[in-house]
C-alpha cells in the first residue's frame, strides 16, 4: 500500500499546476467573461523567459525576425532575480494581450472570443518553436529537494510545497475577492458590466488588473513545474486542457473548489500511472491523460446552467452566413476550373493543390457545424484521422473494396462525432469548445497512441483506390502526382460542397440557422433543437471523414501526427480567417491558408516562409476575430463586398434601360420580376 500512497503524493506537483492555472482562468472569466485558451501558452512562454534569464542571462521578446533577444549577463542570473524578472515580464505581457486582443472583444460573440484566444495560443506556440526550438528543456530544482518520510513512505518534500502554494493562493484570492473593495468591484462588473458602468466602475480597468494577476500566476505555475516536467512548446500549451476541466468543476467561480479539484486531478492521474503497472489489462497509454476529458464530460452538463451570464452593453456580432446560388451550376464550373488548374500544375505544386482539396473538405465540415449551427468544434482533425485509419483497416485488414471502404470509413467518424456532440444538447459556445478540445486531446492520448490501431510511428498504409480495374491512385511508377487522382479528389470535394449547399437551401438548413440564431425561439417554433444539433454533428463528422480519407489516399501512409489536436486548432484558424459561414470560405481556406496547401507552398517556394505558417495562422485568426468576424470571403461576397456592388450596379443599369424603353401595355406576361434580395449574398 505504501507505493499507492507514494504515487498519490507525487501527483501533488502536477495537480498544483493545474490548480494554479485554473485559478487564473477563473480570474479571467470572472472579470472579463473570457475563457482563455491561450492561458497555457502564457505559462509556457513565462517558463522559457525564466530559463533563458537564469541559464544564459538573455531576455527573450515575443516576436520574430527583429532582434528578439537581449543578453546582459553571460553567466546568467540568480534564481530569485530571474523569477522576479520573468513574473514582471509576464505581467506586462498579459496586460498587452488584454489591451490588444481581449478588450476589443468585450461585446463579441462567444465563438469570436474562442477564436481569438485560440489564435493567441497558436501564435505564442509558433513563436516559441521558432525562438526556442522543439527540443525539450529541463532545469535545476527551484523548491527544496530534500525528502520526507511519512507512514513509511519517503517522497520529495517539494510536492508539499506545491500543494501548500496552491492552497495559500486560493485562500488569499478568496479573501481578496470577498472582502476588499477591489474584489467587490470585480464581482459587480462580472455580474453586470452595464450596471457597473452606471455606478462609475470601469469594467475595462478591473479586467486589466485581473488579467495581469492571472498572467503572473500562469507564469509562476509554468516556472515551478519546469524541474519536474520537461519544457517544450506543445505539452506546456496543452496544460490548458486539464486546467479547463478543473475550472469547470469549480463553475468558474469558487477558488477553494478550484484548488481542491486541481490537486485531486493530479493525484488521480498519478495513481492511474501506478495502477497501469498492476492492472495490465488496461490500455497502457493515454488513460491518465484522458482523465481530464472525463472530468469535463461530467462537469459540463451538470454545472453549465449554474454559470452566471454577464450583462452586455451591445448586441453580439457573429459571422454572417452565405446563401448558395445555383449550386449545381456552381459545382460544374468549380470542377471545370479546378481540373484545368490541376492539369496546369506539375510536381509538388499539383500535390499541394490536392492537399488543399482534402483540407478544404475538412474545413467544409466546420462550415456546417460552426457556420450554420453555431457549434464550436476543436476536434475535426481528430474525426478526420479516425476515418483515415479506419480506411486503412477496411482496405487492408478486412479486404473491403473501393468505393465501399471509402464510404464506410467516412461514416465511421459519425458515431464518434455524435458522442463528442452529445454535450451540445445542454451547452454551446465556449463551453462546447472546451469539451471538443478535450475530446481531441483524449483521442490523441487513447486512440492515436494505440499502436494496434495507428501503427505507431510507422503509421498505417492505405492502398490506392481501384474502380472497375482503373487505378485512381496518386502514384504509379514514376508518375507522381497523377492527374487522375487529383480529378477524383476534386470530384469528391465538389460533390461534398454541393451536398452542403443543398442542405443549406433545404429544410435542414433553415432548421440549422434557426437554432444558430436563437435556440429557445427555434424550440418554440416546433424545431427539435436536440435533433438539429446531433444532425449537424453527424453531417459535419461525415464530411470531415471524407476529407480525412482523401488525405489518406494522397499520403499513402497515415500517421497520428497528421491529425494531432494542434492541427484541429490550425484548421479552425484557417477556416475562420477565410469565412466560416460560407462554402466559399472552406474552399478559400484549403487553397490559400492550408499549411501544406497551394498558396502556402508557393509562398514557401518564392520567399521561404513555410516555417512561419503557424505564426501567420495565429495572428490572422486573432486579427480576424477582432476586426472582421465574417472573414475574407465575407468581405468579398457579403452585402458590402465588391461582388454585391457589381450586382447592384448591374441591377441599376438594367433598371435605367427599362426606364428609357417604352412602357409595355399592362399584361401579366410582361410584368417585370422583382429581384430576390436573398441572392445578394452568395457562397
Amino acid at each position: 500500500m505504501s507505493s499507492y500512497f507514494l504515487f498519490l503524493l507525487l501527483g501533488l506537483g502536477s495537480g498544483a499546476v493545474y490548480g494554479i492555472l485554473a485559478l487564473g482562468l477563473v480570474l479571467k472569466h470572472r472579470s472579463a467573461g473570457v475563457v482563455d485558451f491561450g492561458h497555457g501558452a502564457v505559462a509556457m512562454f513565462g517558463a522559457y523567459v525564466f530559463l533563458d534569464l537564469r541559464d544564459r542571462g538573455t531576455l527573450q521578446f515575443p516576436w520574430i525576425g527583429l532582434p528578439h533577444a537581449w543578453t546582459f549577463s553571460s553567466s546568467g542570473l540568480s534564481t530569485p532575480v530571474a523569477m522576479a524578472a520573468a513574473l514582471v515580464y509576464s505581467a506586462l505581457f498579459g496586460l498587452l494581450l488584454y489591451v490588444v486582443v481581449y478588450r476589443p472583444l468585450q461585446h463579441a460573440a462567444p465563438l469570436t472570443r474562442v477564436c481569438a484566444s485560440v489564435g493567441v495560443m497558436l501564435g505564442l506556440q509558433a513563436i516559441a518553436v521558432l525562438n526556442f526550438g522543439t527540443q525539450g528543456r529541463s532545469t535545476n530544482p527551484i523548491l527544496p529537494t530534500s525528502t520526507l518520510s511519512l507512514a513509511g513512505v519517503t517522497f520529495p518534500v517539494d510536492r508539499l510545497y506545491f500543494a501548500g502554494l496552491v492552497v495559500v493562493l486560493a485562500a488569499v484570492l478568496a479573501a481578496v475577492y470577498r472582502f476588499t473593495p477591489f474584489g467587490l468591484a470585480t464581482r459587480a462588473a462580472a455580474e453586470n458590466d452595464a450596471g457597473a458602468a452606471l455606478i462609475g466602475l470601469s469594467a475595462h480597468r478591473i479586467a486589466a488588473v485581473n488579467w495581469v494577476i492571472a498572467s503572473v500566476m500562469a507564469a509562476a505555475a509554468g516556472i515551478l513545474i519546469a524541474p519536474i516536467s520537461t519544457l517544450d512548446p506543445s505539452s506546456y500549451t496543452l496544460f490548458i486542457v486539464p486546467a479547463l476541466g478543473v475550472a469547470l468543476v469549480a463553475r468558474f467561480s469558487s477558488f477553494a473548489v478550484t484548488a481542491a479539484a486541481g490537486l485531486v486531478l493530479g493525484m488521480a492521474q498519478s495513481e492511474i500511472t501506478k495502477l497501469l503497472t498492476v492492472w495490465t489489462w488496461l490500455p497502457q497509454q493515454g488513460v491518465a491523460q484522458g482523465l481530464p476529458f472525463l472530468a469535463i464530460l461530467i462537469a459540463l452538463p451538470l454545472l453549465t446552467k449554474r454559470l452566471a451570464a454577464r450583462g452586455e452593453l451591445a448586441e453580439l456580432r457573429t459571422a454572417t452566413v452565405g446563401r448558395p446560388v445555383r449550386p449545381a451550376l456552381t459545382a460544374v464550373l468549380t470542377f471545370g476550373a479546378g481540373l484545368l488548374l490541376l492539369a496546369a500544375l506539375q510536381g509538388s505544386l499539383r500535390s499541394a493543390m490536392i492537399n488543399s482539396i482534402g483540407t478544404g473538405v475538412i474545413c467544409l465540415s466546420l462550415v456546417v457545424l460552426t457556420g450554420y449551427v453555431g457549434q464550436v468544434s476543436l476536434a475535426q482533425m481528430s474525426l478526420a484521422g479516425m476515418s483515415a485509419f479506419l480506411l486503412s483497416h477496411l482496405s487492408l485488414s478486412w479486404g473491403v473494396p473501393f468505393p465501399l471502404s471509402f464510404l464506410l470509413a467516412a461514416v465511421g467518424a459519425v458515431p464518434v462525432g455524435i458522442v463528442v456532440g452529445l454535450p451540445a444538447l445542454r451547452i454551446r459556445g465556449v463551453h462546447l469548445a472546451i469539451i471538443t478540445l478535450a475530446a481531441g486531446y483524449t483521442l490523441d492520448a487513447l486512440v492515436f497512441n494505440a499502436t494496434s490501431f495507428t501503427g505507431g510511428l510507422a503509421g498505417k498504409d492505405v492502398p490506392s483506390p481501384q474502380l472497375f480495374g482503373l487505378d485512381l491512385g496518386i502514384a504509379r511508377g514514376d508518375d507522381y502526382p497523377r492527374l487522375i487522382f487529383g480529378a477524383f479528389a476534386l470530384f469528391v470535394a465538389v460533390l461534398a460542397g454541393w451536398m452542403v449547399a443543398r442542405t443549406r437551401l433545404g429544410a435542414p438548413g433553415r432548421m440549422f440557422l434557426a437554432v444558430r440564431s436563437n435556440e429557445r425561439a427555434a424550440a418554440a417554433a416546433g424545431i427539435n433543437v436536440s435533433r438539429a444539433k446531433l444532425s449537424a454533428f453527424a453531417l459535419s463528422s461525415f464530411v470531415a471523414g471524407i476529407g480525412g480519407c482523401l488525405l489518406a489516399y494522397q499520403q499513402g501512409t497515415v500517421s497520428p501526427s497528421q491529425f494531432a489536436v494542434f492541427n484541429s486548432l490550425s484548421l479552425l484558424a484557417v477556416v475562420y480567417v477565410a469565412g466560416v459561414g460560407r462554402i466559399t470560405g472552406a474552399a478559400m481556406a484549403g487553397v490559400m491558408f492550408a499549411p501544406a496547401g497551394l498558396f502556402v507552398s508557393l509562398l514557401d517556394r518564392w520567399f521561404h516562409i513555410g516555417q512561419y505558417q503557424g505564426l501567420v495562422a495565429g495572428i490572422a485568426l486573432t486579427l480576424t476575430a477582432v476586426q472582421n468576424p465574417d472573414g475574407v470571403s465575407g468581405q468579398l461576397l457579403g452585402p458590402k463586398g465588391p461582388v454585391a456592388a457589381v450586382r447592384r450596379l448591374g441591377t441599376r443599369m438594367s433598371a435605367s434601360k427599362d426606364t428609357d424603353a417604352p412602357s409595355p401595355a399592362p399584361d401579366d406576361n410582361n410584368t417585370p420580376a422583382t429581384a430576390d434580395p436573398r441572392r445578394t449574398v452568395t457562397s
